[in-house]
């Protein structure tokens, strides 16, 4: 079976499509193929367990990823996409996985261990009178009114807002949604749009947008899926604007996901579906087609994304094509809320693997210290690099 082929069975499988006997013996045969060549791919790892087990812990991810039956972070419909994409990219990419999503024992070698527990969902909502609501700490329900709007915590806590009347005032009041170090969050914004932000994140949104147009700030790290919603005067589609402290980008309807952190060399625009415009606050501009991307430096370029890298946050996990440890230990740093130290020689060693973000942290010092090149130590809420 070739790559497309594959592609067009594990897409089907993933929506849900009732396979043939024929196409599910066939999609069986691809799914051996990827364990046996991630087994002979792992095997000089000296922290995997046998073959047998790993091959059953492979089966066992893959098969819970299409399904959807693990803990979803972030219940998107094109999550079942992503899911789909990381399957091809274990077949395609010749990666060395170092954790694969099984339950460990005590991480060897690891001094003065205090293990540290991965994020949570939570966040701060800021009203726009300055009062602040810790999200984790109010139960479900009606949270606060503002201008007639009424803002929820759903069952699924996320906050909603739902219109109870006609505003009371023509100035806009505005929320912030903040996720800190060690929490992600998501919402729904007031036209329907859905929003998750990952740790050290904010948003900033009007409680209803107005009639020309819906704009929101941004910080950190947020993926969007924007809902189209029809715009007065015949307009086709309300337009939708993302604006960074570099660039702003112009929504129709789409799911995107924008990296502008502001310890990052870069400012990644990815997109998923649908088409976006970005344009830098002098000047520049490019319009992006899925599965492309924007990285703003000091130029704007336009590249071919890595979807399973850019988005495997939404789905649950951290994967790495070659990253730095420099760049995985600022992940680290904000998923897992610790202070980090590491040599910059040590910070120039490249990495390629995936890690689930639900582990906790002596996974991610496991899989640096199977290097044999550094040494790590956890203690309090530090995460120590030597060599």
């Amino acid at each position: 079976m070739n790559q497309e082929q594959f592609r067009q069975l594990l897409k089907k499988h993933a929506e849900g499509e009732r396979l043939s006997a024929a196409e599910e013996v066939q999609l069986r045969e691809a799914y051996d193929q990827v364990l046996n060549e991630e087994i002979d791919a792992v095997q000089s790892d000296c922290f995997l367990e046998p073959a047998d087990k790993v091959k059953d812990d492979l089966r066992r991810r893959i098969q819970q990823r299409i399904a959807g039956k693990r803990k979803k972070t972030f219940p998107f419909r094109k999550l079942q996409y992503v899911a789909a994409a990381l399957l091809i990219g274990l077949m395609t990419t010749g990666a060395v996985y170092w954790y694969l999503g099984r339950s460990v024992g005590k991480p060897e070698t690891l001094a003065e261990t205090n293990d540290i527990q991965p994020g949570e969902n939570t966040a701060l909502l800021t009203l726009s009178d300055g009062s602040v609501i810790a999200l984790n700490e109010v139960s479900d329900g009606t949270i606060a009114t503002e201008n007639g709007i009424r803002i929820d915590k759903d069952a699924e806590g996320r906050v909603t807002y739902t219109a109870q009347n006609e505003l009371k005032t023509k100035s806009p009041a505005f929320n912030t949604i903040s996720t800190p170090k060690g929490s992600q969050y998501q919402l729904v914004l007031p036209d329907g749009s859905t929003a998750l932000l990952n740790a050290g994140s904010s948003l900033t949104y009007p409680v209803c947008f107005s009639e020309k147009e819906r704009r929101v700030q941004m910080t950190g790290e947020v993926y969007f899926e924007v809902k189209k919603v029809a715009a007065p005067k015949g307009a086709v589609n309300k337009p939708f604007f993302v604006e960074t402290a570099t660039q702003e980008v112009q929504v129709l309807g789409t799911h995107f996901n924008i990296n502008a952190y502001r310890d990052e060399r870069a400012v990644r625009t990815t997109l998923v579906e649908g088409r976006v415009k970005v344009n830098t606050k002098d000047g520049r501009s490019a319009v992006l087609k899925p599965g492309q991307q924007t990285v703003l430096v000091q130029s704007l370029e336009v590249r071919e994304a890595d979807i399973q890298e850019q988005l495997s946050w939404v789905n649950g996990d951290f994967v790495f094509r070659g990253a730095t440890l420099e760049s995985v230990l600022r992940q680290v740093a904000r998923w897992y809320d610790v202070e980090v130290e590491c040599p910059a020689h040590l910070g120039k060693i490249r990495f390629t693997g995936m890690v689930s973000r639900s582990q906790p942290l002596s996974v991610i010092a496991k899989m640096i210290q199977s290097t044999k090149k550094a040494k790590v130590t956890i203690k309090e809420r530090r995460f120590v690099v030597t060599d």
